[in-house]
């Protein structure tokens, strides 16, 4: 298969392109009218991109005479660079950047239980890129509604919650703040960050530790082999490098039953932190929220 020359094609045909190896990768098919809608294009336009693509890639699509628009080859291949997190969100929400998306094309569902406030997500997002402070109004579960100065550096999605990383001038500490307990944030535009309250000193942030996750040793031989298919185990271990500030969120969010003996039941738990103990030494401060006894 030949190769799409991307130095020779603009950013907006490649997104074009692009949308059109999306289009039959998980629909099947294409049609000028699917390019001219996605990007308000004449119909030529469409029928040079459908052009350029299959020069490109001649194998993965077809002109169906009989329903009038390409399908999709049984030799058909990824010609281009597809983002995973991309696609899987537009089947989920449609297309579209940043726009709700009102197309019928949905095959996928996402279950959360919350979305953050636009308002105060942007707020914090502006403060990341600005390098600024935040005032905030936040309710603590320890300390109720209180006021405070934070410095926010990364915005994170742990799948079942959207919360930041910042450095809390009040506890003088990095720490994580659920955008869903804002109750207000003011950008501080006139102040900066001292260096100990950026991203590159939150130590939790910066450094990575190895999880060894396995199937439940209480599984029997046909849930293993199930378990290690689904996860991609290797040698029956799966082997997933994460930031020390995020370890308690992904064992959370997998139910990985992280006691140093695997003593936890249910049906729920199918996966077993073989390094638990190894992990609980090092007094990660988010690993108090992964499944164990405590």
């Amino acid at each position: 298969m030949q190769k799409v020359p991307l130095s020779r094609v603009t950013g907006q045909q490649l997104e074009r392109l692009a949308h059109i190896e999306f289009l039959a990768y998980f629909t099947g098919k294409v049609t000028r009218k699917d390019i001219m809608s996605r990007f308000d294009v004449s119909s030529a336009a469409a029928t040079r991109d459908l052009t350029a693509y299959i020069d490109a890639a001649p194998d993965n699509i077809a002109y169906d005479p009989r329903q009038k628009h390409y399908v999709t080859t049984n030799e058909f291949r990824c010609l281009l660079p597809l983002s995973a997190d991309k696609c899987l969100s537009t089947l989920t929400s449609g297309f579209g950047d940043v726009m709700d998306g009102g197309e019928e094309f949905r095959c996928a569902h996402h279950i959360a239980l919350e979305r953050p406030d636009l308002d105060v997500t942007a707020t914090f997002s502006r403060a990341i890129s600005r390098r600024k402070p935040i005032k905030v109004e936040y309710v603590s579960m320890t300390s109720g509604v209180s006021a405070r100065i934070i410095c926010p550096h990364s915005l994170i999605n742990n799948g079942l919650r959207w919360h930041a990383r910042a450095y809390d001038r009040k506890r003088g500490k990095f720490s994580d703040f659920v955008l869903n307990r804002v109750l207000s944030a003011k950008l501080l535009s006139k102040e900066t960050p001292r260096p100990n309250e950026i991203g590159s000193a939150d130590i939790d942030w910066t450094e990575e530790v190895e999880l060894l996750i396995r199937a439940h040793p209480r599984l029997n031989s046909d849930s293993r082999r199930a378990v290690e298919q689904e996860f991609g185990m290797q040698d029956g271990c799966f082997k997933k490098r994460v930031r020390k500030a995020q370890v308690g969120y992904l064992l959370n969010s997998w139910n990985v039953d992280s006691t140093p003996n695997a003593v936890l039941k249910g049906r729920h738990i199918l996966l077993h932190l073989e390094n638990a103990q190894e992990i609980k030494n090092m007094e990660i401060e988010s690993f108090k929220l992964a499944p164990s006894l405590d």
